[in-house]
């Protein structure tokens, strides 16, 4: 029987180890505006969220209508989707899954679940639940390897976010490169001719061209420690004189806060701006409010 057990638990400890390694193949990370179980965009603030734990845990994140590198997915598929579902009655389960841009399954995230019985606050507890086994991988992109480059015609097999990302090609044909190491010599079986457009930039969400027009003076912390002073794309975070990090504006409203002290989710209510933040030693989320 122990030896059974010992059988289990080192195949686990593999089956980790290969999905950890899978991950270090992907550079970017893609987060809907939508999950699928949403009743609307950005609900509960998740999204931004979960942009916010990959950022966190060392993944370059982006939410879908954020402006993407110009790198992503230009040769070969360098991006993982996010997709979550959440279900259960007495407790909220939260189930995140990462997809490469033809939607094969690449990585799943332990389940996350919460028993606060608030909508809000139970889905976002789930969901941090799901991200704490992000730690033990250590994530580093590994760029030791030139990725396996095939332009073809077959961008119909992509998922929708991957395709809307693919270059505009003029005249396709076929590059094929083999994976060395970086350092290596690259050794090229076939090279044909390939013309492309650069990629398109993503037409923005209507909603994302309008600006705060109510926000002209600065933002204080009830007891006055810290400020907010805006910017283009959100907020610099400043305590007392010093400027300590950023509040920027993602696409569906709310921001996403990093500071040397604390990092968190920022959103309006009402007049006020509210901060629910992380601090190093305290558990769950300190909310912060920010008033003119």
């Amino acid at each position: 029987m122990k030896k059974i057990l010992s059988i289990a638990i080192i195949a686990l400890i593999g089956v980790a180890g290969l999905q950890a390694q899978d991950l270090k193949d992907y550079k970017y990370i893609v987060v809907p505006q939508k999950f699928d179980f949403q009743d609307e965009a950005g609900q509960y603030d998740l999204n931004a969220l979960t942009r916010f734990l990959f950022i966190k845990w060392g993944f370059d994140a982006y939410l879908e209508n954020e402006e993407l590198p110009a790198d992503l997915n230009a040769s070969g598929c360098n991006t993982l989707y996010a997709r979550a579902d959440v279900s259960g009655f007495l407790s909220t389960k939260a189930n995140i899954i990462l997809v490469n841009c033809k939607g094969q399954e690449i990585f799943e995230l332990p389940e996350g679940k919460s028993k606060i019985k608030e909508f809000k606050a139970g889905h976002q507890e789930a969901f941090r639940r799901a991200f704490e086994g992000l730690e033990e991988l250590g994530y580093t992109y590994s760029d030791e390897i030139v990725e396996s480059a095939e332009v073809t015609e077959e961008t119909e097999t992509l998922i929708p976010e991957a395709r809307k990302t693919m270059p505009q090609k003029v005249e396709t044909k076929t590059v094929k490169v083999s994976a060395v190491p970086k350092n290596g010599n690259t050794e090229v079986k076939e090279v044909l001719e390939v013309v492309e457009q650069n990629t398109p930039k993503q037409k923005p969400d209507e909603n994302e061209a309008l600006i705060e027009k109510d926000v002209v003076s600065n933002l204080v912390s009830e007891d006055g420690s810290y400020s907010l002073k805006p910017v283009s794309n959100g907020f610099d975070v400043y305590e007392g004189e010093t400027k300590i990090g950023t509040a920027t504006k993602t696409s569906n409203g709310s921001y996403l806060v990093s500071t040397s002290e604390f990092t968190g989710i920022g959103y309006y209510n009402g007049s006020e701006f509210t901060v629910e933040r992380e601090i190093k030693g305290v558990s769950g989320l300190v909310k912060m409010v920010f008033t003119r």
